[in-house]
């Protein structure tokens, strides 16, 4: 029979190798015409499948993928076997999905690249396969597919798996498309020597080159890694989570962005998220923690930032252009506390800022925040509203400032001997133009029952600042 012979075959193969590694030292051009003679009969052998029928072959290869790739395919049209670049089976079209989900598909692929090891090419139903290859693709995913291949990712141990040059394209659940990433490298395999699997990505999100990978060493399966790098900007996120309580997870993440630092020590499980601080890093040098508790079930937070190395304006203008977003969309059921400390400030005037921040039913409030005047007092805000005028945003916030150091006070701001009283509160309105960055102060009290007309002046540097305070010190010793 055809399977007999193919058997013979290999059989005299394998005795004209031990045939040439005799003759080695005895006949150089004897060598040279069996080793010819084993290159046509090598090419032979890995045509032999050229010449096998592929017409019912459908379920078979159906069955290998599941068992190795733990992928279905189905709607197969076309199976051919080539030997270039190296022996595969190519699969015209066919829909692609995840084995324990039948109802979702990944995608519909066109040229489905098979790679099949060498051995046993001589029959056909014990050919192993190797990887799958998928070339310039693009799927089209939704939150159950990226729920699918976590499960896949989590559960299963398959051959290695590989897309390249691809989009990625992820919707909503309006299925409005939020999300685009050119792949370059998708390799998802598992190493069965050293009992690690991994998934490298490499691409493009937002503009930026990454580099994600992820892996998970099964003499330690409860602990997986990741990390993802982005070019520019120069970013760096490290994860790290332990499964070995069945009661929550353990995580640590870190986050790199340029010279600073952000470490998360937390754990959780599906009720709650604990961050802690981990005060065995704060040695590091531009080094922000998170501290507090997250509640999923009702849904409530409280939260610390603790930020250090970051421009005070840089805070500023992201916290409020956000919070002016939050506003307009904020749900009923967003509830918490978030206090945002930010105690190294590169300023000549200011420091230790104080944000409180209570998000409660739709609506935002950042009463009980404060920022210190260095070695003066404190100032405090009340009442601050984020609004939009002119296509701009503001922010415009009521002022209390106790004065600690009257001395310091007139000294800091050049105030005339003549002009000086004694007084421990100030009191005016400060406004904000996040766009260009523009500060406006409006008329400067010392009686808190005092109600003047809100008239705003833009302070540009610190000498109209000056100007502005000695005035109105030059109006109060005239009355």
């Amino acid at each position: 029979t055809m399977k007999n012979y193919l058997l013979k075959f290999e059989k005299y193969i394998l005795s004209i190798r031990k045939h040439i590694s005799r003759l080695k030292k005895k006949n150089p051009f004897e060598i040279i015409i069996l080793s010819i003679g084993l290159v046509f009969l090598l090419l032979l052998y890995f045509t032999i499948p050229i010449f096998y029928n592929y017409q019912n072959f459908d379920k078979e290869i159906q069955k290998k993928v599941s068992k190795d790739f733990k992928l279905d395919l189905k709607n197969i049209k076309g199976i051919r076997y080539l030997i270039l670049p190296t022996p595969h089976f190519l699969i015209e079209e066919c829909d692609l999905y995840f084995s324990h989900d039948s109802k979702e598909r990944i995608l519909n692929v066109k040229k489905l690249k098979i790679n099949v090891y060498f051995k046993n090419l001589h029959r056909k139903e014990k050919i192993e396969l190797k990887n799958i290859n998928v070339n310039k693709a693009d799927l089209d995913l939704q939150f159950v597919d990226i729920k699918n291949f976590y499960n896949h990712l989590k559960y299963n141990i398959s051959k290695p798996i590989y897309f390249n040059n691809s989009n990625f394209f992820f919707r909503d659940q309006n299925e409005k498309i939020i999300l685009i990433s050119k792949i370059k490298k998708f390799q998802y395999f598992f190493n069965f020597e050293k009992k690690e699997k991994k998934l490298n990505i490499l691409g493009n999100l937002f503009g930026s080159n990454f580099d994600f990978k992820w892996e998970k060493n099964y003499s330690d399966p409860y602990i997986s890694e990741s990390s993802v790098r982005f070019r520019n900007p120069n970013i760096s996120i490290y994860n790290k989570f332990n499964l070995f309580d069945n009661n929550f997870t353990k995580a640590k993440t870190s986050v790199r962005f340029l010279s600073n630092y952000l470490d998360l020590d937390y754990q959780f499980n599906k009720n709650n998220i604990e961050f802690f601080d981990n005060k065995s890093k704060n040695k590091i040098i531009n080094r922000s923690t998170f501290v507090g508790n997250i509640k999923l079930d009702p849904f409530f937070f409280d939260l610390n930032l603790i930020l250090s190395g970051v421009k005070i304006q840089t805070v500023l203008n992201n916290l409020f252009l956000n919070l002016h977003k939050t506003n307009k969309t904020s749900h009923l059921n967003f509830n918490g506390n978030l206090k945002i400390n930010l105690n190294e400030i590169n300023s000549r005037l200011f420091e230790n800022l104080v944000l409180k921040i209570n998000f409660l039913e739709k609506k935002i409030n950042l009463n009980g925040s404060s920022l210190n005047l260095k070695k003066i007092g404190k100032i405090n805000f009340s009442d601050p509203i984020i609004y939009e005028k002119n296509q701009k945003i503001f922010i415009k916030s009521k002022i209390k400032f106790d004065v600690e150091n009257q001395q310091e006070l007139y000294r800091k701001f050049l105030i005339a001997r003549q002009n000086r009283i004694d007084l421990n509160k100030v009191y005016f309105e400060v406004e904000y133009n996040i766009d260009d960055g523009n500060y406006f102060v409006s008329n400067i009290n010392f009686d808190a029952n005092q109600n003047n007309q809100s008239i705003f002046q833009e302070v540009k540097n610190i000498q109209q600042l000056n100007n502005l305070i000695s005035k109105e010190f030059k109006k109060v010793t005239l009355d």
